[in-house]
């Protein structure tokens, strides 16, 4: 569908989807290529849409009674039980941090940091009803100083006067192994059609301590004649792993992408990648998915590059690569 389509869904006629990895950079290409000032809000409306794994778009949320006495991380697993977010709800730390703006007050409940992702769970007690869903937030996140971009949101209408939510960010490539300081100020909370639902001016300030993680160098080489890239590092903590390669591609129009597994026979489905044009002919990026076991010893992937128009992204062919295997530790 063209992106003029999407913004003109029904948000009532929506069911939860799950967003693929060619989906996910399709819409991003699309993205990309409106002008400047358009693009700035766009790439955080439907980035916010696409790195989350699961969208809930149901206008209100059925928990049972007992989930009021929950964390906000259970209330979430409830309705997205990914293992990720059981991770989180095994490592998170207790904030319980208030700020209150035109009426409306945000608590930040839970917040897990794995050495180089964070995650930050929050409840929104509204001083009155919203018209319409609640999709992502403007924000700035700062990190030790540094902005830092949300990586996927969540939020949720758990009733009329109250939303649940929690966002991720990626905050190092390499392990940070010292306690951090983060920064959060939410402006404005935007709807699926791009309509401000929300504004106010909340600011927030907490230091987080990482759980343990590593992160070591690579040099393993992969493609063909033509595609010649290399995985450099490996970045694994409990929440996430990253693999970071760089390599000659044309960024506007192909695609790298993986299917993986690993050596006890699990397999990954819906793995994204990000990449990023470092130079004419080139890019570097990582893949980031989730190792469910301590036991997991290599991963298996099975590389390909698909080949699309640069007006339309349709495909014009996809170019297998030779498998490569990864250890992990």
């Amino acid at each position: 569908m063209s992106e003029k389509d999407f913004i003109r869904i029904d948000i009532d006629k929506i069911e939860p989807v799950e967003i693929s990895d060619w989906e996910m950079k399709n819409i991003e290409k699309r993205i990309l290529r409106v002008s400047k000032k358009r693009a700035k809000n766009k790439i955080k409306w439907l980035s916010a849409i696409a790195m989350t794994a699961i969208i809930v778009t149901s206008s209100t949320i059925w928990l049972p009674a007992v989930a009021d006495r929950l964390p906000i991380i259970q209330q979430l697993i409830q309705v997205n039980n990914s293992p990720q977010l059981q991770v989180f709800s095994d490592y998170g730390t207790i904030i319980k941090q208030l700020d209150e703006s035109n009426g409306s007050t945000i608590e930040l409940a839970e917040a897990f940091f794995d050495g180089s992702i964070v995650s930050i769970s929050y409840e929104m007690k509204l001083d009155k009803p919203i018209n319409g869903n609640p999709l992502f937030w403007l924000e700035q996140l700062e990190v030790n100083g540094n902005t830092v971009t949300v990586q996927s949101q969540q939020i949720i209408k758990k009733d009329d006067y109250t939303l649940i939510g929690m966002f991720t960010a990626r905050v190092s490539d390499e392990v940070i192994d010292k306690t951090i300081s983060v920064q959060w100020s939410p402006e404005v909370l935007k709807g699926m059609d791009y309509t401000t639902l929300i504004e106010g001016d909340w600011a927030y300030q907490l230091e987080l301590s990482p759980t343990k993680a590593h992160s070591k160098k690579l040099n393993i080489p992969f493609g063909n004649e033509q595609y010649q890239l290399v995985f450099n590092q490996l970045t694994k903590g409990k929440y996430a792993t990253a693999l970071y390669f760089e390599g000659n591609l044309e960024w506007n129009t192909e695609f790298l992408m993986f299917e993986i597994k690993d050596n006890v026979g699990n397999v990954y489905e819906d793995i994204g990648t990000s990449s990023f044009k470092s130079d004419s002919g080139r890019v570097n990026g990582y893949i980031e998915l989730f190792v469910p076991d301590t036991a997991i010893q290599t991963l298996i992937l099975t590389p390909s590059i698909r080949i699309v128009d640069e007006k339309t992204l349709t495909k014009k062919e996809d170019i297998q690569l030779p498998i490569i295997k990864i250890p992990l530790e």
